[in-house]
């Protein structure tokens, strides 16, 4: 009995280990939010091409450009297709685009 619960329990470890240790690429040409509400903000404000705005943004050091080729681990995401990353070898986390990994 102990067999067949410890099983596909080690698998569903082994499984999330091999998910979490999934290293993505960041594309060139993304905005990344240091929140998801900034996030949020700084989507609504590039779908009403407000670009000034998203500046200001950009100038509070809230949004940043990502670098092409750094490597990342997807954290947490959203339904809307938001995700947050980690840069990989520190504990720095953003929220961007699923877009802007492969």
């Amino acid at each position: 009995m102990k067999k067949t619960i410890l099983i596909p329990l080690m698998m569903i470890v082994l499984f999330q280990m091999a998910f979490t240790q999934d290293y993505k690429t960041t594309k060139k040409g993304y905005l990344a939010a240091i929140s998801e509400d900034y996030f949020d903000k700084m989507s609504d404000l590039v779908a009403v091409k407000d670009y000034e705005a998203v500046q200001v943004l950009i100038d509070a050091g809230v949004v940043i450009w990502l670098k092409e080729g750094m490597k990342v681990q997807i954290v947490d995401s959203t339904w809307t297709g938001s995700i947050k990353i980690r840069l990989k070898g520190t504990v720095v986390e953003v929220w961007t685009y699923r877009e802007a990994v492969e």
